[in-house]
């Protein structure tokens, strides 16, 4: 499995650092963001592979960054966790794939695996 460079965004610190942590341990890069507005700034300065936010949050919603995510990341693979129902979710650009909360590692690592 080639290694890839994902940018993690979740306002939850302790889970953002644990799934941050097994991204690392599988062997991937990982860049995490505490907010959306932090991941906003990220994706305008850096390249990625995979893009996973949460999708409620404070400041902005998991949309945004997935918008954002698609328009300057074409390539990558965008996904969105939420511990809600898909159906209060709004926004989403074509192409995003979708998580519930919680989920397990080697599912996320299969997902944003590139096929």
């Amino acid at each position: 499995m080639a290694q890839l460079n994902i940018l993690y965004v979740d306002d939850d610190d302790t889970h953002r650092a644990m799934i941050a942590e097994a991204i690392a341990v599988a062997g991937h890069t990982v860049t995490q963001a505490a907010t959306a507005t932090a991941a906003l700034e990220l994706l305008r300065q850096g390249r990625y592979d995979c893009i996973v936010t949460d999708y409620w949050m404070p400041d902005i919603t998991g949309a945004a960054v997935a918008q954002e995510a698609r328009a300057l990341h074409p390539w990558a693979t965008v996904c969105v966790v939420s511990g809600h129902d898909k159906s209060d979710m709004e926004g989403l650009p074509p192409g995003t794939l979708l998580m519930t909360k919680p989920f397990s590692l080697p599912l996320l690592l299969d997902v944003l695996t590139p096929r």
